[in-house]
């Protein structure tokens, strides 16, 4: 109470000033145009459940957000949705155009309206637009200019103004209405009651009711007129000068800060007693200024609903911008802090802006940023603080800084980064890379002076470092790593450039850095360092945790941090034990943000880190993020099933059990038929704002073996699930690897009625009918087998027998066979001696023709008489060839009477000729049993095959054999 007086009092003498300087670091703003949420232009009441879904009172009804998924729901008769309100179960109680009632989630459906309006007395049927929505215990108020309608118990009461109802709200459990006559009045006891000093507010109609502690009220008006309600006693704040705005909004921010919003100036945020301390418009981020609601979450987000746009603002984020022109943005090069003043160099000179003493958070400090003179007309590269002076290098040369002026030590050539060749104090030579080679810079007697270019290898040095034994590196992301090597009098550098060949991973994309004391290189594939002794550049086992990562930019922080840039990644690796083995961080969130090519941050402490981006500087508050980034939350949206036709089983909005929480019980669990096993899962996160960067994990038990990777991706199918009992768990994760609790969701698809138990049990009593039956007929089988099998023994056995006779006889014909073919054999004997003979009595004849031509002598008459005699012996013991032909005729069918009958034209030896052959005697043999040449025989043989008319190609033993 004593805190309240004193506010009370504060408020009493302190002026309010709606216009002032803003807080430096801008939060990030997210714009909603209406063809993402699908409503209408003019959105007038947000709220927020329990779960952490958004509803937005709509020109076109109830739209959700949930953080991924926008839904609208209009009213039966499509009108305008003015107020909401929602309970402590999540029931949302909505108000419209002649329409109230109340959206309510079903477990296997989405949202459903249920109206209460046709409850209303029929006396008061009747009635414009809802303006006021509020649930207060059991009740629910809704109001209208002529009316007030009090939902309890399943019933309405009606609450009459004495003139007309201007306002009605709820602040820490107590309802406040506004009457035009009677002013501001408290619901007590089914009674509106008066509050003490209520004249005070004269015409002024309320916007806003808002709790301060445990005991006040802040009451805010559409006119800009603040008031205090401390025990129901009002009193006016800010009596100093008024500026007649139209605020038709307020939302809490903390007990001491609050936020508004106005039809001119967008969204303005201000303590209680009257300071600005940041105004969010179009300039900042905002579609346009005419702002009609305004609602903080649970995060602290600010929601805001703009002409046909709905902006959530990050206020809470610990990402801010800060931006030097927020007319025209500049690229935010470099940064530094001194002399409590912040200088930021960017694509168009130095801009610096004033620091308040005691805010640990710089985003925080009320001001604004200048430009200093002479710095623009150029890039401003690089800001550099050497012995307590800030210099700068310049797209013109070097300045130095002085409040807000730049003055010249050197122009004309461009400069890039200074690099100080002693560690003492204070440093009397500086090296500059330029954009044509390296200058000297010495300091005497307090100032800088150009001490001239070194002689070297002319090329652009942007990036140099100095080893601890003096050695200059320097690194070109086109041609590779530079080692330069200073004189003795420090007037000339030797060059030696470093490629692929000496170790590099590449030749390109090398950068230098100092890091830990110790001279790294940022490579496509981590960081190297130089090894002398192998004259080679080796991967850093210092720096081995970011091996395979490719690295742009490095820079360590007080606590041995080391920041990076990694394409469009920004990420911390964090130290532990002197060593970067804390694991490596990436904040999504500013993903893509950093100046891409001229990367910088600065470390200046754990609340404010400093990095260049392309629309000026992003000030990271890393100790706020680390410590008080909320736990994830998951949300399961949609479950929709396949089969004949496509429906919804679940809409998103689980019942509440006993306790309050949101947990599926046994009577929920959903029984599918068999042919629903197609499944599409939709979720998401109720984290709103550029904190919201989710991943999230999935494991369908029944079907998966473990949890899904991590994955952005909100949606899940799965297809032609056997029947079973399944469990789908879901779980979100932020970009600190800090897990939500998870989300469960069971269902059972029933397995098809030939799979039932009675099915089942019918199979089992089929079967053992079945076996029966089929025992019995494998016995009649068996019976019939055997009596087929005596049969068939008993044919076998008869077959057998005749097998063995008629094998018997086989045996006695293939003898008979034998005997016949010896017979044939000795026959063919036969006529070859036969034959022999017959040749033999021919010659024999001839020598007895030759012997009677002999002329011989009377003494040798009687010696030739008995030569005769016995040649004639001779003759008659052989066969002739008529013999001959008969038994060979016997032997070959008649062969030679065929064909002689055939070709008449043979003759006598002609005939035998063809019985020789009919024989297989070759000509050699022939022309021996003719007593002739072979020669002649193969005449004889052409003169045969003409008589017989043979063509060429017909062999002449293969015909005679044949006929």
């Amino acid at each position: 109470m004593k805190v309240c007086r004193l506010l009370a009092v504060l408020f009493a003498v302190l002026p309010y000033v709606i216009f002032g300087q803003n807080s430096l670091g801008i939060p990030p703003v997210f714009n909603y145009n209406k063809s993402v949420f699908q409503g209408g232009s003019r959105t007038w009441d947000i709220k927020q459940d329990s779960r952490g879904i958004m509803y937005f009172a709509n020109n076109e009804g109830l739209i959700t957000f949930n953080g991924r998924y926008w839904k609208p729901y209009p009213l039966p008769n499509s009108t305008i949705l003015r107020s909401i309100s929602i309970d402590e179960n999540d029931r949302i109680y909505v108000g419209g155009q002649g329409e109230f009632g109340y959206f309510e989630g079903g477990v296997h459906t989405k949202l459903s309206y249920t109206s209460l309006s046709s409850r209303v007395p029929q006396a008061y049927q009747k009635f414009a637009d809802i303006w006021n929505t509020a649930a207060t215990g059991r009740s629910v108020f809704f109001r209208a200019t002529d009316r007030i309608f009090e939902w309890t118990n399943g019933g309405i009461t009606v609450h009459t103004p004495v003139s007309e109802w201007l306002f009605l709200g709820e602040a820490a459990g107590r309802l406040f209405a506004q009457d035009k006559n009677r002013g501001l009045l408290e619901f007590r006891n089914k009674q509106w009651v008066p509050l003490n000093n209520a004249n005070i507010m004269e015409e002024a109609i309320v916007a806003s009711v808002l709790p301060i502690g445990t005991d006040s009220v802040f009451v805010a008006t559409i006119t800009n007129k603040n008031y205090l309600l401390h025990n129901n006693t009002l009193q006016r704040l800010n009596t100093g000068p008024w500026q007649d705005l139209y605020t038709p909004s307020f939302a809490k921010l903390s007990n001491n800060a609050y936020v508004m919003a106005t039809s001119t100036d967008g969204c303005v945020i201000r303590t209680l007693d009257g300071c600005v301390i940041q105004r969010i418009a179009a300039a900042e981020g905002l579609r346009n200024t005419n702002v009609t609601r305004v609602f903080v979450d649970r995060d602290q987000n600010i929601w805001a609903g703009v002409d046909n746009t709905i902006a959530v603002i990050g206020y809470n984020s610990a990402v801010k911008f800060f931006r030097p022109n927020t007319e025209n943005d500049v690229t935010g090069f470099s940064t530094r802090i001194l002399g409590n003043k912040l200088y930021v160099s960017s694509s168009n000179g130095v801009y610096v802006a004033q620091l308040a003493g005691g805010i640990a958070d710089h985003s925080l400090c009320q001001g604004k940023f200048s430009l200093v003179n002479g710095s623009d007309r150029g890039e401003a590269w690089r800001l550099e603080e050497v012995n307590g002076q800030l210099i700068l290098a310049h797209n013109n040369g070097i300045f130095l800084i002085n409040d807000e002026l730049a003055k010249p030590v050197a122009t004309g050539t461009g400069s890039w980064m200074f690099l100080p060749l002693s560690s003492g104090h204070p440093i009397q030579d500086m090296l500059v890379g330029t954009y044509y080679g390296v200058d000297m810079l010495r300091y005497s007697n307090g100032r800088f002076k150009r001490a001239g270019t070194l002689a070297g290898q002319a090329d652009s040095y942007r990036f140099l470092e100095r080893d601890e034994d003096g050695t200059i590196w320097a690194s070109h992301p086109y041609r590779g790593i530079y080692r330069l090597t200073l004189s003795s009098d420090s007037t000339a550098y030797a060059v030696r450039l470093f490629t692929r060949d000496d170790g590099l991973p590449s030749s390109y994309q090398n950068f230098v850095f100092r890091i830990k004391n110790r001279i790294v290189f940022a490579t496509e594939a981590g960081v190297y360092e130089f090894d002398r002794a192998a004259g080679r550049f080796m991967p850093s086992q210092s720096f081995a945790l970011f091996a395979g990562i490719p690295i742009k930019y490095l820079k360590d922080d007080a606590d041995g941090n080391v920041w990076f840039c990694s394409g469009k990644k920004i990420g911390v690796a964090k130290s532990v034990a002197d060593s970067i083995s804390g694991g490596i961080f990436y904040f999504p969130e500013i993903e893509g943000l950093n100046t891409s090519g001229f990367e910088n941050i600065y470390p200046y402490d754990k609340s404010n880190i400093y990095i260049g981006s392309e629309t000026g500087i992003i000030h990271l508050n890393y100790e706020k993020y680390r410590t008080n980034t909320p736990q994830p939350r998951v949300l399961l949206s949609v479950v929709n099933i396949s089969g004949k036709k496509d429906s919804t089983i679940f809409g998103g909005y689980p019942s509440q059990n006993s306790a309050g929480s949101y947990t599926q019980q046994g009577l929920q669990i959903p029984l599918l038929h068999a042919a629903f096993n197609a499944f599409h899962f939709e979720y998401s996160s109720p984290n709103y704002g550029i904190q919201g960067q989710i991943s999230y994990s999935y494991w369908l038990e029944g079907y998966d073996t473990k949890w899904s990777a991590w994955s952005t991706n909100t949606e899940k199918d799965y297809t032609n699930l056997p029947s079973g009992t399944y469990t789908f768990k879901l779980k979100a994760r932020n970009s600190l690897n800090v897990e939500s609790d998870p989300v469960v969701y069971t269902f059972v698809i029933r397995p098809p009625w030939y799979q039932t138990k009675w099915a089942i049990l019918i199979y089992v009593i089929v079967a053992l009918i079945g076996l029966y039956l089929f025992i019995r007929w494998q016995q009649r089988a068996w019976r019939l087998q055997q009596n087929k099998y005596e049969e068939k023994l008993a044919q076998l056995r008869y077959i057998h027998q005749l097998e063995i006779e008629k094998n018997e006889k086989e045996i006695v014909k293939l003898q008979n066979e034998m005997l016949e073919n010896e017979v044939l054999m000795k026959t063919k004997e036969l006529a070859n001696t036969s034959m022999q003979l017959m040749e033999n009595t021919g010659a024999l004849s001839k020598v007895k023709l030759e012997l009677a031509k002999l002329h011989l002598s009377a003494e040798d008459e009687s010696d030739l008489k008995r030569i005769t005699s016995l040649l004639k012996d001779i003759e008659k013991n052989s066969a002739n060839w008529d013999q001959f032909a008969t038994h060979f005729d016997e032997l070959n069918d008649g062969f030679l009477n065929r064909l002689k009958a055939k070709y008449p034209s043979l003759s006598r030896n002609d005939l035998k000729v063809c019985a020789y052959l009919r024989l297989n005697f070759s000509s050699k043999q022939i022309a021996q049993l003719q007593n002739i040449s072979v020669r002649g025989v193969e005449i004889h043989r052409y003169r045969l095959r003409k008589k017989l008319g043979l063509q060429t190609e017909v062999p002449l033993n293969e015909y005679l054999a044949a006929i």
